[in-house]
């Protein structure tokens, strides 16, 4: 008779090979595991480069994999470039590896990539089924992840399908059907749509009140631009104070931790002479100060959209293009539905930001986004601890 099992070990897996995003949603899942009355133990294997950058949830333990990065072409790289790519795979394999024979997880919940950056977690799969630890293996997907059919190509290839259906005991889509329905747009099998569960979307509560750095004063009246970790982006800050400012209002820039010092060098001599134009490079709470702008200026990335969605304040999109689409896709999406100014190009904000600050642009929809995904989330994961009717990894292949 199998026995009703609690969650007391969450392991998150997050890869992280490009801005922040991925981090920022696994802590935001981390934070509500936490904050539960009986909370679990909760680990975070991540590999980051600016972890160190971010607020941690009290009582998360990390196990840091060597950084990678993922270049414009979609391939990635050591971040440390005296080492050859496969060696960093391995050594990231070997650190999940111990992690989960040590620790013996209820749950390894993973992030975005269902094998890991380049198979890593193949091995631990292959621990998982060779000495039958009960750990369930659910994957979590953001709303949007690229065009349907490159997606679906890509699945095909690297075997993803086969993983979903004999591998993972679920998957959670931090989004909702009715903005994007995954099911139908990658064409998953039945066997996998029906393991399907989609959570909402995750964000955190809302922001605390953390103030600018001192030397910074917050305007009273002020546009906010915001570009996620900061790899590319620079035309958009750019863009975004020369329009601020030639409407009359000062400008509030967040670079973010990983842009290039040629990048911050150029977005100095284009704003030198420009005025009430204020540049931060890292904020630990970019909601709090967006809170207080007139307007936002951001890319369209998943967690930056709903955090901004949340607090209600006037919003364009300038959705990045590649290494994929699915920034496009989610701004086109939510743009619908009447709740972002979708811009494709940054020029476009010298015409649209007038607009905004002036209110000549549609009311907010009133078909808000269900913004409970990391509570939904973390309440899928215990049901799936305590489930007494499912064999572990039953079908993976040997």
């Amino acid at each position: 008779m199998t026995t009703s099992r609690s969650l007391q070990r969450v392991l998150l897996y997050s890869h992280d090979t490009y801005g922040l995003g991925h981090l920022r949603r696994n802590l935001s899942i981390a934070r509500q595991l936490l904050s539960v009355a009986k909370p679990p133990r909760v680990v975070l294997a991540s590999g980051s480069p600016a972890i160190s950058r971010v607020s941690f949830p009290s009582g998360l333990v990390t196990a840091m994999l060597p950084p990678v990065t993922k270049t414009p072409q979609g391939d990635y790289r050591p971040l440390d470039g005296r080492l050859g790519l496969s060696i960093v795979r391995r050594a990231r394999s070997a650190v999940l590896l111990d992690v989960v024979e040590r620790w013996k997880p209820d749950v390894l919940l993973v992030d975005h990539s269902p094998h890991g950056m380049q198979g890593e977690l193949l091995p631990v799969f292959d621990y998982i089924r060779s000495t039958g630890l009960a750990t369930r293996l659910v994957l979590g997907l953001r709303d949007i992840l690229d065009e349907p059919e490159k997606v679906i190509e890509s699945w095909t290839a690297e075997g993803v399908y086969s993983t979903l259906e004999n591998v993972y005991n679920s998957v959670m889509v931090y989004g909702q059907r009715d903005v994007f329905d995954i099911a139908t747009l990658y064409r998953l099998p039945s066997q996998i749509a029906d393991r399907l569960v989609y959570c909402g979307y995750v964000t955190t509560p809302q922001p605390m009140t953390v103030p600018l750095p001192a030397d910074i004063p917050i305007p009273k009246r002020f546009v906010f631009a915001m570009i996620g970790g900061g790899g590319d982006g620079v035309q958009v800050l750019i863009d975004t104070a020369l329009a601020a400012t030639t409407a009359g209002v000062a400008c509030v820039l967040c670079t973010g931790p990983l842009m290039p010092r040629a990048d911050r060098e150029r977005l100095e001599r284009a704003t030198a002479q420009l005025g009430e134009v204020y540049t931060v490079e890292h904020l630990a709470e970019p909601a709090a100060v967006a809170a207080k702008a007139v307007a936002v200026v951001t890319r369209g990335g998943y967690n930056s959209l709903c955090e901004l969605i949340g607090l209600g304040v006037p919003t364009i999109v300038v959705p990045r293009r590649a290494p994929r689409i699915e920034q496009v896709l989610r701004a086109a999406a939510l743009a619908k539905r009447g709740l972002v100014a979708l811009v494709e190009e940054s020029r476009g904000l010298h015409s649209t930001l007038p607009k905004i600050l002036s209110g000549q642009t549609a009311k907010r929809s009133r078909d808000p986004l269900d913004l409970g995904g990391a509570q939904q989330a973390v309440a899928h994961l215990s049901r799936l601890a305590n489930r007494k009717d499912d064999t572990v990894l039953a079908r993976i292949p040997a």
